[in-house]
């Protein structure tokens, strides 16, 4: 780092979901996004964990996926966000968006578990039924806006 310059440290798991019950499958693809002030020098921003299949009758899906980022950063104008996309796989292996979350890294220093709740905006009957490109096809912004909460939660 130069002068001037902290260090921010981002190390955990992306543990899991819950309240995806009906799903036979689950899978997270995740991105950390950041401002011009932080500069990542050193671990994956962008990735994907593994499908998880649990046992019949388990309401958990669980990835314990590892996360280790180290930034440099000038300002704290711009602080990271963890932003979630929940998946499942079909019969055929065709990915099924299952929602959207996002989250900030905790502003405080120490251990933190953090829930994101998880949103899916919905269309309309015929969109619901044959899926369309409806949910895939929506920006950030467009599903900030459009969303609605759901009551299942990545944690």
């Amino acid at each position: 780092a130069t002068v001037g310059e902290q260090e921010l440290h981002v190390l955990g798991e992306l543990k899991g979901a819950r309240g995806f019950s009906s799903l036979g499958n689950l899978f997270c693809q995740f991105q950390f996004e950041k401002g011009k002030h932080f500069e990542c020098v050193g671990g994956k921003e962008k990735g994907q964990t593994q499908v998880d299949y649990p046992q019949a009758g388990s309401k958990e899906f669980v990835w314990n996926h590892p996360i280790d980022l180290h930034y440099f950063m000038k300002s704290m104008q711009g602080w990271p966000s963890l932003k979630i996309e929940v998946w499942t796989l079909d019969n055929t292996g065709g990915k099924i968006l299952c929602g959207y979350g996002m989250t900030y890294v905790p502003r405080t220093p120490g251990s933190h578990e953090i829930k994101c709740p998880i949103w899916r905006p919905s269309g309309t009957p015929k969109e619901e039924v044959l899926g369309g490109g409806f949910i895939t096809s929506l920006s950030w912004d467009s599903i900030l806006r459009l969303c609605s909460l759901d009551h299942c939660s990545f944690y």
